[in-house]
């Protein structure tokens, strides 16, 4: 009996990986048929795809290693000047970082992609179309189609992917992992409100690097720590990057967790604090001890990604393309559900967004010709519930419904934008005293105060925004 289970461990350990059997699929040009059943695929090689194939998935399931490394990069399927491309059915199965979860076997920046088609020259990828595509669990974009961009501004293409479609695809829980503005922040600000296991989580993956010990003493107005190794520098300004909150049950009465403080004077072996920069000195009620954390740009606005995380938002991710469709498609993600940036003409019409812990609905930055129609978006407490970002040009959004956001719809500086008889519903979720829904505005140590919708005008050459 032994020996029979060992011979099974060793075949699986063996056989684990099916990528040769794809890869003569593959092999030719035209109809590739793969069987329906099981394809184990550890993605250590993309599988090369062809121009002019068609590709028949039904009943196929591509499945990733229950467990990967820290910082994994897995593409399963990739191509580069991929033209006359069309992939029918299969489903994408893994396992993406969960934080409702206690146990999790993928790392959060663990990054798995389904399908990636790159450009390198002018009119090398074009007429690309998926249909009933499914996915559930992968860790970053299953369907990625990209043209050349990217180094000569934020705005510029060199190469557009033209005549793009995604049509009927179930993608669940499938997209970059992200934790959220402020999500490890609260915890360590404010430990008593969650479960143990989620603290010490939080420590494991929250910026501790940019975390001090710290001391205070009644009657004193210094902040004693050590301030020798990467020093904490006197504020100059109210930017979020010079600014500190303190963490934990034990500091002073006369301190405030998790609201903004300056720094008016540093030294190797303390600080002075104030509520401003250049503002006077508090003076500390009683004692008290904890911790501080720095440069809140890092600590809570950019702390939304894992450290060490990689591309590939959204459980579909368009960039730089031109003729773009997005229709009948049902979709959720555990970070932004699906990304559009850098394209031109494009129709997102009729699909279901499901749920977002981030962003839901994105028409990412320098985005020309658009029409988003008939869609149902939910965004099941998560970041803004539908965003068109920086400089989009020429977009009529008409006949949707948003619901249950977290930080409203954000409208960011457009350029001929129509926006008629939507529904908003309930999208200012992260205003919730609770503080599992809500959070924390380090601004004023109380609840945020999102709009359910807000505008930004256009600038010329102006910054991202809020």
């Amino acid at each position: 009996m032994k020996s029979l289970l060992a011979l099974f461990i060793f075949a699986a350990t063996t056989f684990a990986d099916d990528s040769a059997r794809l890869i003569a699929l593959f092999a030719k040009e035209g109809v590739v048929t793969i069987p329906a059943g099981d394809y184990h695929l550890d993605g250590t090689t993309p599988i090369p795809l062809r121009s002019n194939t068609t590709v028949m998935a039904h009943g196929a399931r591509f499945i990733l290693p229950d467990t990967l490394p820290e910082k994994a990069r897995v593409v399963l399927f990739s191509g580069e000047n991929i033209a006359h491309f069309a992939w029918y059915g299969g489903e994408f199965v893994g396992h993406v970082f969960n934080p409702a979860q206690k146990e999790n076997s993928w790392e959060p920046n663990a990054n798995t992609k389904g399908i990636e088609i790159t450009t390198t020259i002018e009119g090398g990828t074009h007429d690309i179309l998926f249909r009933d595509v499914k996915s559930n669990g992968m860790a970053a974009a299953v369907i990625g189609v990209h043209g050349q961009y990217g180094k000569k501004s934020e705005a510029d293409v060199e190469f557009y992917a033209e005549r793009v479609a995604v049509e009927s695809c179930t993608l669940l829980r499938s997209g970059k992992f992200m934790w959220d503005y402020g999500y490890l922040w609260q915890i360590m600000t404010f430990p008593e409100a969650y479960e143990p296991w989620e603290v010490e989580r939080a420590k494991k993956y929250f910026r501790t690097d940019l975390m001090r010990e710290v001391t205070m003493r009644s009657g004193d107005d210094r902040v004693k720590l050590d301030n020798t190794v990467r020093p904490i520098a006197v504020s100059q300004t109210d930017d979020p990057k010079e600014a500190l909150t303190f963490m934990g049950a034990g500091m002073p009465k006369n301190i405030v967790r998790g609201l903004q403080y300056f720094v008016i004077e540093a030294t190797p072996e303390f600080i002075k604090i104030a509520d401003k920069p250049g503002g006077e000195p508090i003076q500390f009620e009683n004692d008290g001890s904890g911790q501080l954390a720095f440069n809140i740009s890092g600590t809570y606005l950019g702390a939304y990604s894992p450290t060490g995380a990689g591309p590939g938002k959204g459980a579909f991710d368009i960039v730089g393309a031109r003729d773009v469709r997005v229709t009948g498609c049902q979709l959720n993600a555990i970070g932004d559900t699906m990304h559009i940036q850098r394209c031109k003409n494009i129709i997102f019409a009729n699909n279901h967004i499901l749920g977002s812990r981030m962003g839901a609905f994105f028409l990412a930055e320098f985005c020309q010709n658009a029409t988003i129609t008939g869609n149902l978006v939910d965004g099941t407490n998560g970041s803004r519930v539908v965003s068109v970002e920086k400089s989009c040009t020429d977009v009529t959004m008409t006949g949707n419904t948003f619901r249950n956001g977290g930080r409203g719809a954000w409208i960011n500086q457009p350029v001929n934008f129509v926006m008629t008889g939507n529904v908003f519903v309930n999208n200012t979720t992260k205003n919730e005293p609770d503080m599992r829904r809500g959070r924390i505005a380090y601004r004023t140590a109380k609840p945020s105060t999102f709009p359910e919708l807000y505008f930004t005008i256009y600038e010329p050459d102006a910054t991202y925004g809020p």
